[in-house]
């Protein structure tokens, strides 16, 4: 198993308020799916339009086949609030801090 990350750097054409609760929505949904590690959305400090969604998965397969339910396709997306740049990822190097 190779574990992968899903980056999208998402950037606002709507309310963020928008933005956030759409995103809360389809968190809810990826919970319940199987193979997912754990996720984020993160916002910029220096362009508050610009934030960046970071889930990490177990493997492709497991986030193919979310990505693949029809819950998941025909649910209210992001991009009606914003443009996204995506990309599945490979983790090449990690760590951790002091504890």
């Amino acid at each position: 198993m190779t574990t992968v990350v899903f980056v999208n750097t998402l950037r606002l054409t709507g309310p963020a308020e928008d933005l956030e609760r759409i995103y809360a929505d389809v968190a809810t949904f990826f919970r319940a799916q199987p193979g997912l590690v754990r996720y984020q959305l993160v916002r910029s400090t220096t362009d508050p339009g610009v934030y960046v969604n970071i889930a990490e998965w177990r493997d492709l397969a497991a986030f193919r086949t979310a990505t693949s339910q029809e819950a998941f396709r025909t649910a209210l997306r992001v991009s009606t609030v914003s443009t996204g740049d995506p990309h599945v990822c490979e983790v090449v190097s990690a760590g951790t801090g002091p504890s």
